[in-house]
């Protein structure tokens, strides 16, 4: 793979819209990992440096690659802003004491309008890092973190040790927000709720039956280059884009989370349309007390179509079976000829439950989710749409507060987690 991952990239920049290279200089040979920071109007991200430098030291080398961006038309206070972090990272940078890091600063604060935002500034950086690794050449990883973000301690060597299996091409940390340190109340309850959102609708999408139900938070995503490439790169939203970028990968990729956990920040923003800072600028425009989150009859409708799926193969039976509230969906999805369509190119059932979960991805399953909202299932107030479903699950009668729905959905999270890393290893 060491002379593969150069001429996947070679096709990767020929075939996609690539900049040119920003550094000329030879990684030093004991590169492990490259992390990938994107900074827009950030005010500080020395917390965030000052996190990576007190992690347990890994094996190999790091390189930071940040991207410094804004759009042609940013105002000049952005500006300033961004030269101030510029300043920061060159201050951090001098007072280094390790000789792990290696810091790479690119700024592009001329971006078109049309695009300028998370996904090209985490495609700049990205496509710059599996550069990198191809001069080596070593198909290594590409570590994604955001400039308001602070991590574990093991955060370097978890990765650094995930991807020493050669098997494993995409990856996810943990991920928690510090809300018992946010003073501003409402903002706590802002994000104790839209966590407890995040981590609802992985577990309803896993007690579904949907194989594919992973975490996509953008600060917490790592790739291998060679996959990196082979999928056509990051793609260029102004938000979702870790939504999109994981669920191109999370079908044809070898998966696992990480052990290491990822701090994000509780702030409210106006820099992304949505996403974490989104939903907390508009929680505390609303003024509302509890945050709406999908019915948990959702999951149950959507639980009864995918346990149908194996019996597709050898039913000529397409749509029949199909509940009622997901038939004029699937049909205007052309649901019945792809059936067909994947059935001929399967030669076996297992074939074809990989090539169905290809044709029904992320975004798929999304666009399902939100037809059955509109039409069948309204949304719910969070805390009982939560205490719902963890009827379901564990057979519970309680009836548990905020904090105390967020607690479980945790630890079904890490055992989720869990579960993954016992697959891997196996």
């Amino acid at each position: 793979m060491a002379q593969g991952i150069a001429k996947i990239t070679d096709n990767y920049v020929h075939r996609f819209n690539v900049n040119k290279a920003y550094f000329q200089d030879l990684p030093p040979d004991e590169l492990s990992l490259i992390v990938v920071i994107p900074a827009f109007k950030e005010p500080d991200i020395l917390p965030t440096l000052k996190s990576l430098e007190q992690c347990k030291a890994p094996q190999g080398k790091v390189e930071l690659i940040i991207v410094v961006n804004a759009a042609e038309n940013v105002g000049l206070e952005d500006l300033k802003t961004n030269q101030n972090t510029v300043d920061q990272i060159k201050f951090w940078e001098k007072s280094l004491l390790s000789n792990v890091f290696t810091i790479k600063i690119i700024r592009e604060e001329q971006l078109p309008k049309k695009f300028a935002g998370a996904g090209l500034a985490r495609k700049i950086g990205m496509d710059e890092a599996l550069r990198r690794w191809s001069i080596l050449p070593k198909n290594g990883p590409i570590l994604c973190l955001d400039a308001d973000c602070t991590v574990s301690e093991t955060y370097l060597v978890s990765a650094e040790k995930a991807f020493s299996n050669p098997l494993i091409q995409l990856a996810h940390f943990q991920f928690e927000h510090f809300y018992l340190q946010e003073k501003d109340a409402f903002l706590r309850n802002g994000i104790i709720q839209y966590e407890l959102h995040l981590r609802y609708h992985i577990q309803g999408l896993k007690w579904a039956g949907y194989p594919n139900a992973k975490h996509t938070v953008g600060s917490c995503m790592a790739v291998r280059a060679s996959s990196y490439a082979k999928s056509g790169g990051m793609n260029r939203r102004k938000a979702g884009e870790d939504f999109y970028f994981m669920h191109k990968l999370l079908p044809v990729c070898q998966f696992t989370y990480l052990e290491a956990v990822v701090y994000p920040s509780c702030r409210s923003s106006d820099r992304v349309p949505f996403g974490t800072g989104r939903a907390q600028l508009e929680f505390l425009d609303s003024g509302v007390q509890i945050r709406n989150t999908y019915h948990p009859d959702t999951y149950i409708c959507l639980k009864k179509f995918f346990d149908l799926v194996p019996s597709l193969f050898n039913s000529d039976q397409v749509i029949e079976n199909v509940p009622d509230e997901l038939k004029k969906f699937l049909l205007e999805q052309h649901f019945e000829s792809r059936v067909k369509d994947i059935k001929s190119q399967s030669s076996s059932l297992k074939i074809f439950i990989k090539n169905f979960w290809q044709w029904m991805d992320g975004f798929m399953v999304l666009k399902m989710t939100h037809y059955l909202r509109d039409s069948y299932f309204p949304e719910q107030a969070i805390d009982i749409a939560a205490n719902s479903l963890i009827k379901i699950l564990e057979e519970s009668q309680s009836t548990l507060s905020l904090t105390e729905l967020l607690t479980k959905f945790k630890q079904l999270d890490l055992d989720y987690f869990s579960d993954g890393l016992t697959m891997m290893e196996t």
